[in-house]
């Protein structure tokens, strides 16, 4: 198991949902605390349910938000990463507790080099980065994938997570195209915004360890 692609199952709203996914072998577990998103959850229910975990590293994610509000957070509900998943600078990065994982959007408008240039920007501060569709102001759990060749150039150097639209159904051609240290998956193991469901999550983690 220790060389397959890594799971991150992001999301999460509830006790079931979250001890589900870490049976099933998930290694990291995400809770939103971006008040605008479908899937937000309030840090003392998401500290509850990390409470109760054991395993899989716990992963916050925010967007935009106050140093504060996002340390405070990190540190009372027991997180292990913090992914950051708006227009954050390199400055605001390194004032951040926690180790990071730095989102970048891939839009219509990406090209290779101009996220090798933010790959590089963002180097000296993020332990993961996590590429994601970006449609309209949405930030994340878009359910839509992108033209994952434009990560050839960088996949062998830095470790990074493949969001956008992940599935059961095509899971393995993404990791055999890309070949991501992990990936992300929200909306694409989900019956509704918040709430998992438990067969595709299943079908997803038989799908990756198909590949070792």
């Amino acid at each position: 198991m220790d060389n397959r692609t890594k799971v991150k199952i992001c999301g999460l709203t509830n006790l079931e949902d979250a001890r589900f996914a870490s049976g099933a072998m998930a290694d990291y577990l995400g809770f939103i605390f971006y008040p605008k998103s479908p899937r937000y959850i309030e840090p003392g229910e998401a500290g509850a349910i990390i409470n109760w975990l054991e395993g899989p590293e716990k992963v916050g994610v925010f967007v935009n938000q106050s140093l504060d509000e996002v340390n405070q957070i990190a540190k009372e509900t027991g997180l292990d990463y913090v992914q950051l998943h708006g227009s954050e600078s390199v400055e605001y990065c390194q004032l951040i507790d926690k180790p990071i994982i730095k989102v970048l959007h891939i839009t219509s408008e990406t090209t290779s080099e101009s996220l090798k240039e933010q790959v590089a920007l963002y180097s000296e501060v993020a332990s993961y980065y996590l590429f994601d569709s970006k449609i309209g102001d949405q930030w994340g759990g878009t359910g839509k994938t992108f033209d994952w060749s434009i990560l050839r150039d960088i996949e062998k150097v830095h470790p990074f997570f493949l969001s956008g639209g992940i599935t059961p159904e095509n899971v393995k051609q993404a990791i055999e195209t890309v070949q991501p240290f992990g990936i992300d998956v929200s909306s694409g193991v989900e019956e509704e915004p918040g709430l998992k469901d438990f067969e595709k999550i299943e079908q997803l983690m038989e799908a990756i360890s198909a590949l070792e």
